[in-house]
């Protein structure tokens, strides 16, 4: 039995030494393991502590934006100019339609979905020039963003500015009718959405990046004050959607279809409906 115990020695003590070596590769690599979750979650830490402090950054860009600096040419109530000529140009020898509208009223909203692209689409084709001119008669959430970021694509991004322009207020829109106030009566959720529907339209995220919150609080204040104080023929009471020709005579929008109501427009600017002439046109011949 001795000589039998002496023989299982060497083979025990080698089989105690593989174990030591196999703890001690063991206890390596777990420690490596737990190196490397470290430093990884370290990373992640660093990298979302540096995402929230950007977005915080922007945010407080966003709410901390100079009025003044930020609209420029449109800081003292100017409307949106445009024409065939392009974005913030009218032709002199064009008659000019003025739209007055909120971009947080739904009747503004629906006759945009209905009209608003047709209208456009004809100051593209040198028909006349149109003066988009934003004020304030609802006032919800969504008004200030949607104005704000406007008046920026305007400068910043005309080419797609009317794009931007209809899709905000599609989007306003379709949130209304579904009764839906969760964004558009919210002043930071708009913000939000703001920067998506320019996104959806091609304003590059250097123009949106630089959206602020609100900058048109006095913007809107002068815009609407010079609205009711302009000497409008035809105009009974204020309200939005408000169509005027030639800054003097209200046009008097009709009919419950596009078509319609994009005739009577046009009727109250004596344009031709239909491939019809002008009242004008029709009286020299």
């Amino acid at each position: 039995m001795a000589s039998k115990r002496t023989l299982d020695d060497p083979v025990r003590l080698k089989a105690q030494q593989l174990r030591e070596a196999q703890e001690k590769a063991d206890r390596r690599t777990r420690a490596i393991i737990i190196s490397i979750v470290v430093v990884v979650v370290l990373a992640v830490v660093a990298t979302v502590a540096i995402v929230i402090s950007r977005q915080i950054a922007k945010k407080s860009e966003a709410l901390t934006a100079d009025p003044v600096a930020v609209l420029g040419d449109y800081a003292s109530g100017e409307p949106i100019l445009y024409s065939h000529l392009g974005v913030g140009k009218i032709d002199e020898s064009l008659p000019t339609l003025t739209e007055y509208f909120d971009y947080s009223c739904h009747a503004c909203a629906d006759i945009d979905v209905l009209i608003g692209a047709q209208v456009s689409a004809g100051a593209d084709k040198g028909e006349y020039n149109v003066k988009y001119q934003p004020v304030q008669t609802v006032g919800l959430g969504y008004m200030s963003p949607a104005t704000s970021a406007s008046l920026i694509v305007a400068q910043k991004d005309p080419e797609h500015w009317a794009a931007f322009h209809h899709a905000l207020l599609a989007y306003f829109s379709t949130q209304f009718r579904a009764g839906k106030g969760e964004v558009i009566q919210d002043i930071d959720n708009s913000w939000k959405q703001v920067k998506v529907i320019a996104s959806q339209v091609g304003v590059p995220e250097s123009v949106s990046d630089g959206f602020p919150v609100n900058v048109v609080t006095d913007y809107l204040a002068a815009s609407s004050q010079a609205w009711r104080d302009a000497p409008v023929q035809g105009r009974s009471k204020l309200g939005t959607p408000e169509f005027v020709n030639n800054d003097s005579v209200k046009i008097e929008l009709s009919g419950k279809e596009a078509a319609a109501i994009l005739a009577s427009l046009r009727t109250g600017m004596s344009l031709p409906v239909d491939g019809a002439p002008s009242s004008e046109s029709a009286q020299s011949e």
